[in-house]
């Protein structure tokens, strides 16, 4: 029997079976090799509000919105910038699990480190809020431009992972 769709098909795990391990100043955080859906909870909370974000951009009067338009809505929840830092590292919370993410706030990342972990942990995990939101009519063509979800060798973390930085081998085995 075929299906039309598998979830059972290969998967990340195939490529990072034990986790995806990260590098931060000298520590190894093991995040897991898939990304569990309640993960994303925090964005979607009534106390962030992104949606209503969301809306306020679509519902703009003019049609478009500028960026000084999202600055002033950005001035209109001054609560939004420190909820959505929140949100991003109850996040990682959840993805680490307690105690690893009280070792992982120990190493100190820094903001650009959270920004570059996000990026290339989106990339692992072929999650693109950007996707998510997007209208059918902006979509009108995915084949051209479509990227694959996980990188074509599994040597070593995705460029999007900043430049310069060290992954473990898959022989690491982290513990």
């Amino acid at each position: 029997m075929t299906f039309a769709i598998d979830l059972d098909a290969e998967r990340r795990e195939v490529q990072f079976p034990h986790g995806i391990p990260v590098k931060l100043n000298g520590e190894q955080f093991m995040f897991p090799p898939e990304i569990p859906a309640d993960c994303l909870d925090p964005l979607f909370s009534d106390e962030l509000d992104l949606m209503g974000v969301l809306r306020d951009i679509v519902n703009a009067e003019s049609g478009t919105t500028t960026s000084g338009e999202i600055i002033e809505l950005i001035f209109r929840r001054p609560q939004l910038p420190g909820r959505f830092y929140q949100a991003i590292k109850d996040i990682y919370k959840e993805l680490l699990g307690e105690e690893p993410y009280v070792e992982f706030k120990a190493a100190r990342p820094s903001i650009p480190d959270y920004v570059r972990l996000t990026k290339a942990l989106v990339a692992v995990y072929g999650v693109d809020l950007g996707k998510l939101f997007r209208s059918d009519s902006s979509s009108a063509s995915d084949s051209a431009t479509s990227s694959p979800t996980s990188p074509a060798t599994t040597d070593s973390m995705p460029e999007a992972s900043g430049s310069g930085q060290d992954s473990p081998g898959s022989s690491d085995s982290g513990d």
